[in-house]
């Protein structure tokens, strides 16, 4: 006896209502909620490196490794815009096509944002390295999980930690 169509899509829908949206943009104002100890993630990363080279690395990726308690990201059209804090707003075409920006302090990087099956995808590229934001929303809690993963020929392997924001108001 066959399966009533209804009752094979009933069974699969709360398997579908756990699955991102492949390409999804997690538009809106987000809180932080939790981070991880950036600092012994640092030196978890750093710990095999020669001391010359050890206190360099520290100090390039406390740099560029800050957790900011607010971000929002706006998707207007073509364009996808991130703003951390109150920093100025990053935007990059939507298609993924790199743009020079420069940070506060005046470094010069190449950022993109792209969307796809892990969702967005905001990138930065340096003379040094590279350092990839993925913001993924689950959908069962609503909470905004963005996994940052920087890459450096400079160092033993790739620094991976999660940050988690909640949905705020503007």
């Amino acid at each position: 006896m066959a399966v009533p169509v209804a009752s094979r899509l009933r069974g699969l829908l709360p398997l579908l209502l756990t699955l991102p949206l492949a390409g999804q943009v997690p538009a809106g104002s987000w809180t932080l909620a939790a981070a991880p100890d950036l600092t012994a993630v640092i030196e978890r990363a750093t710990a095999s490196m020669n001391f010359l080279t050890r206190p360099i690395a520290r100090s390039r990726l406390k740099k560029t490794n800050e957790v900011h308690p607010r971000l929002r990201i706006e998707h207007p059209g073509s364009e996808i815009t991130i703003q951390y804090d109150d920093l100025q707003p990053q935007h990059m075409p939507a298609d993924g096509s790199p743009v020079p920006w420069k940070r506060e302090d005046g470094e010069a990087f190449v950022i993109s944002a792209r969307t796809g099956p892990e969702g967005l995808v905001q990138t930065y590229k340096a003379e040094d390295g590279e350092r990839s934001n993925a913001f993924r929303v689950d959908p069962a809690t609503g909470l905004l999980t963005v996994t940052v993963t920087v890459r450096s020929g400079r160092l033993p392997g790739p620094v991976v930690y999660s940050l988690s924001y909640r949905p705020s108001s503007p």
